[in-house]
């Protein structure tokens, strides 16, 4: 083909810009529907109206930003005037003050009015800036009783915003200047799309160059301009600098600076976006390429994602670094002047701001333009990264020799990628969800357990997130191990292990500047530590069991709705028990954590072989563990629902019988429900009670005394061994008793509740009615039978006897947790030597029976 016959440079301009936008507008439209696809709902073609609907957020985006940058430069202004000694009031209140002082016969302490005042404006100033309201009501008071009005200063002298730039300190400067430099970093990663980009871009407009006749120079021109025609991010750009110009100007200005500075600026900074992109393609390693450009697209996203927040917690951070502020205030920070045509005479001129903005602008797309030339030059010459640098010699990871860690270090080592998918994503999704709580976190600075409890609350959601988000990023590579000799399951716990150290190292960093900040209290943050640990294993093993399938297409298969709701039970149990200093319920969010991956992970044993053909799956063997915290859950929820009707319709004097009756009548009808239900699945009574995987045979002449008490004389002895043993357990725990009431808090909350239970008549004879004739035959059917048996199915030893007892402790008030404990660990152990749940029935039978008559 000759010359004459190629597309010319305009041309084949237009046709690739085009081509842009098909591209990202495709894209979009994929993942709109694979979301569709995941929840099931129908895709809606909103057409142009969409183009318009996501340039009016880019715009209302970049204007959040512009107003950010304007609450930066106020936030500096009134630091400064703190500084100088003067407190920063509304002009309301300042005037008030000099009425009072107008009246030289009057108490400033004494006018009701006054007070009230300085309780207003403190509160107002806690709001707006963060603080204890009741400190800054003293400092206002002090403040006005020793030197009246002359250090309070009026927000609309002190904060003057964009206007006051020129005289204000350099900490407006700095502070405002960083603002800038962060919104042109945001906009330079933006990239050709506002998704977040987590795959490395195969296919750059340069490879045109290797099959078709055209022009290198119009490609490359082309690949430049790509993201202006392709992100409507850009689009909206020139907002920002037009609502700079119109605070810091006029509003004519400001409209006019939007088109002739807003679209140069604009211009520039997808220009460097693009060059960072062809020289990471082209520059660096296979392995580093997908990490750097995941990074920079992770960053565009998390900065597009803060901006939405910033102008809400920009004036509570910024008295928190106001140390760091003054340090970097020691040298001038001319930018933002510069960007908005401040001169020396405090004058701005739009004039001054367009040369500057002209000239920033050219040498930015000057040296994106060389980067870009030299790393095509190099690039397409072979001289990669990986070629160049000098080869170091291979070392042997020394990290642990299970060869399953080994795997999973090396993937963060080989694929630099996995630190955006792994770390920075998860981190931004919690990040955004600790500002939802962010109540929390204006008490986190002032107290140790709010602190710690939005690390928790921070680690547990990076949990949460990470697991799906990580499995399907992983793609069709995580079913190489189908073929591993240690199987799927070993490498899923393997990355459940990983997820806990990267959580826990992010936990860890908060919690110890939580001791920093609150020494005293440090030995009770070691406490939340030791609880994290356990907990975030558990909370790793519920994420990853939410794994799916991912197509050649990168669709990955719908997560249920159950599977995902079962993940976030005790999710947040245990953050709120830090949260509120309760204790006993953190512990009860660990242990019903970890109940509920062990219920999990039973259920994906049981798809685990059937994810590529769903159709043929298999529901888990029954009895599962499912089951039997729906039961206990069922005997819980309606004990209390029949207590509160019969007392609603009997009054207070019926309680003890409504607690009495309600227990009895859910303990029978819940045990025969649940036996009911397991025998229509094949699962006769004689499986539950009695100590055996294989079914009995039902032709076989057995007495149900032989069957379900002792086969014969030498099994009679259980009986008695499980009688002794709960005269024993109960001694134990009246020792116990005796032993706690030496402290005065927990004697005097025995003592009102034996009081409360003495004031309701027949209270003590219904809860031992409740407590000797129903609760041991269905805790044990529930707890032993179904819950003990489950877990020593998929655990086994010491650990399914610990957590079934924590399981069956937590359900009982706190103090009685220890005693019960050991009630529930000696009956495991009886029940599975014993082969009978009887020995263990007759155990709480008579322990029960001790306690509450001794008493």
């Amino acid at each position: 083909m000759t010359s004459a016959s190629a597309i010319g440079f305009w041309r084949t301009v237009g046709l690739l810009l085009i081509a842009s936008r098909r591209r990202s507008k495709g894209r979009r439209e994929r993942q709109q529907q694979l979301l569709n696809n995941r929840s099931g709902e129908g895709a809606i073609d909103w057409g142009k109206l969409a183009t318009i609907a996501a340039i009016g957020m880019m715009a209302f985006l970049h204007g959040a930003a512009a107003f950010a940058v304007i609450a930066t430069v106020r936030a500096g202004q009134q630091l400064e005037a703190e500084h100088q000694g003067k407190l920063v009031v509304r002009s309301w209140f300042l005037e008030q003050v000099q009425d009072v002082e107008k009246a030289p016969d009057a108490s400033l302490q004494g006018k009701d009015a006054f007070r009230t005042a300085c309780y207003e404006e403190a509160k107002d100033i806690a709001e707006r800036s963060g603080g204890d309201a009741a400190r800054i009501e003293r400092q206002l008071r002090y403040t006005v009783a020793t030197s009246g009005s002359r250090n309070l200063i009026s927000r609309a002298d002190r904060e003057r915003g964009m206007p006051g730039l020129a005289s204000s300190g350099h900490a407006a400067a700095v502070l405002g200047s960083i603002l800038l430099l962060w919104w042109l970093a945001m906009l330079i990663c933006q990239g050709d799309g506002l998704e977040l980009d987590l795959q490395r871009r195969r296919h750059p407009m340069w490879e045109w160059l290797l099959s078709h006749p055209v022009g290198a120079g119009a490609v490359f021109f082309a690949e430049m301009l790509s993201p202006l025609f392709a992100n409507p991010s850009y689009w909206a750009a020139p907002v920002f600098v037009g609502i700079l110009y119109g605070a810091s100007h006029d509003p004519l200005t400001g409209i006019a600076a939007t088109f002739l500075i807003g679209i140069p600026v604009t211009v520039a900074a997808a220009c460097v976006g693009k060059a960072l992109e062809i020289g990471a393609i082209l520059r660096l390693a296979p392995r580093n390429r997908g990490a750097v450009i995941g990074m920079l697209s992770w960053f565009g996203y998390a900065s597009m994602v803060a901006t939405f927040i910033g102008v809400a917690v920009i004036p509570h951070i910024i008295p928190a670094f106001a140390h760091w502020i003054d340090q970097a205030a020691i040298a001038p920070w001319p930018l933002l002047g510069l960007f908005l045509g401040l001169g020396e005479n405090g004058a701005f001129s739009l004039l001054r701001g367009l040369l500057f903005c002209w000239a920033a602008s050219a040498v930015m797309i000057a040296a994106a333009v060389i980067f870009s030339a030299r790393s095509v030059r190099n690039g397409l010459a072979g001289a990669f990264a990986s070629d160049t640098l000098p080869r170091r010699r291979k070392r042997k990871a020394s990290f642990g020799r299970e060869p399953l860690f080994r795997k999973e270090y090396l993937w963060f080592v080989r694929d630099r990628s996995a630190i955006v998918q792994a770390i920075l994503i998860p981190i931004t999704v919690a990040g955004f969800q600790l500002f939802n709580f962010r109540l929390i976190l204006e008490h986190a600075r002032d107290s140790w357990n709010y602190l710690s409890g939005a690390a928790i609350l921070f680690g547990t959601y990076f949990l949460w997130v990470l697991g799906p988000k990580s499995l399907v990023s992983e793609g069709s590579a995580l079913w190489i191990a189908l073929t591993w000799p240690r199987g799927l399951e070993s490498v899923l716990k393997a990355k459940a292990w990983l997820w806990s150290l990267i959580s826990s190292a992010l936990v860890a960093a908060v919690l110890l500047a939580a001791c920093w900040l609150f020494p005293l209290d440090a030995w009770k943050v070691a406490l939340v530590a030791v609880g994290w640990f356990f907990f975030a294993r558990s909370m790793a093993e519920k994420s990853v069991t939410l794994v799916t399938v991912v197509s050649e297409s990168g669709e990955a298969t719908k997560i249920s709705s159950g599977r995902r709701w079962a993940a976030q039970l005790g999710m947040l149990t245990f953050a709120i028990g830090i949260c509120t200093q309760q204790w006993n319920l953190a512990i009860v969010g660990i242990v019903y954590s970890w109940i509920t991956a062990a219920a999990m992970w039973e259920d994906l044993r049981a798809r685990l072989p059937y994810l590529y053909d769903p159709w043929s799956e298999q529901l888990p063997e029954p009895p599962t563990l499912m089951h039997a915290m729906v039961s206990i859950s069922i005997l819980i929820e309606c004990a209390a629902l029949v207590t509160g009707l019969v007392y609603v319709i009997g009054g207070k004097d019926s309680l003890g019988l409504a607690q009495g009756i309600g227990y009895a009548v859910c303990a029978l009808c819940v045990s025969v429900g649940v036996s009911s239900f397991l025998s229509g699945r094949g699962v006769s009574p004689a499986r539950i009670w009695c100590w055996r995987e294989d079914e009995p045979d039902p032709d076989a002449k057995e007495s149900w005394a032989r069957r379900y008490l002792a086969a014969d004389r030498h099994q009679i002895r259980w009986l008695f061994i499980g009688a002794g043993g709960g005269i024993l357990l109960a001694l134990l725990a009246h020792a116990y008793l005796m032993a706690i009431q030496l402290i005065p808090s927990v004697a005097e909350m025995i003592h009102v509740s034996e009081q409360q239970m003495q004031s309701v008549p027949g209270m003590g004879a219904a809860y031992a009615v409740m407590a000797i004739a129903f609760a041991p035959f269905a805790e044990e059917y529930l707890f032993r039978g179904l819950v003990f048996r489950t877990l020593d199915r998929q655990w086994g030893g010491w650990r399914a006897v610990v957590a079934a007892a924590a399981f069956f402790a937590i359900y009982h008030p706190t103090i009685s947790w220890m005693p019960v404990a050991m009630l529930g660990a000696a009956n495991c152990i009886l029940f599975k030597r014993s082969g009978r749940l009887a020995p263990a029935i007759l155990l709480h039978m008579t322990y029960n029976a001790v306690v509450v008559l001794w008493n």
